[in-house]
């Protein structure tokens, strides 16, 4: 991983992986900003960049602690670590925005724990239907 690398992190997006991370290395000729890559045949291609501004109020937001990334479908959600805050990123609309706060999260969690995801998309798993099949059989 290079070094100028910070918070790297794998995400779903679709049928792709995707890896995000904050590029952060003074003696770079490029702007710092959190950036996204596919895996396309077998190299990581930039496919998008976080904008300026929204970088430098997550750069404030994320005080060099660190984040994590999580994807879904269309979405990709950036949390930063120790806090409350999360930046999502829409890949229709190529828009990055800041969620709502949570109203269920208390001020204890915020700065003392991670807000923390991880993406899951129910399903109804055919053998556990042929399980259900199967057992009430036994109750006629």
């Amino acid at each position: 991983m290079r070094r100028f690398l910070r918070s790297p992190s794998l995400a779903d997006h679709g049928t792709e992986v995707v890896m995000v991370a904050a590029v952060e290395k003074s003696k770079l000729s490029v702007p710092r900003s959190v950036r996204v890559w596919a895996l396309q045949s077998k190299a990581w291609t930039e496919i998008e960049r976080m904008p300026p501004e929204i970088y430098r109020q997550f750069s404030e937001a994320e005080g060099g602690r660190g984040f994590e990334s999580v994807g879904s479908g269309e979405f990709l959600a950036i949390t930063i670590k120790g806090s409350a805050d999360v930046i999502l990123f829409d890949f229709n609309r190529r828009e990055w925005r800041w969620a709502p706060p949570c109203p269920y999260i208390s001020q204890i969690v915020t700065g003392a724990g991670d807000l923390r995801g991880f993406a899951y998309e129910p399903r109804l798993a055919t053998p556990a239907i042929g399980l259900i099949d199967s057992s009430s059989l036994s109750f006629q």
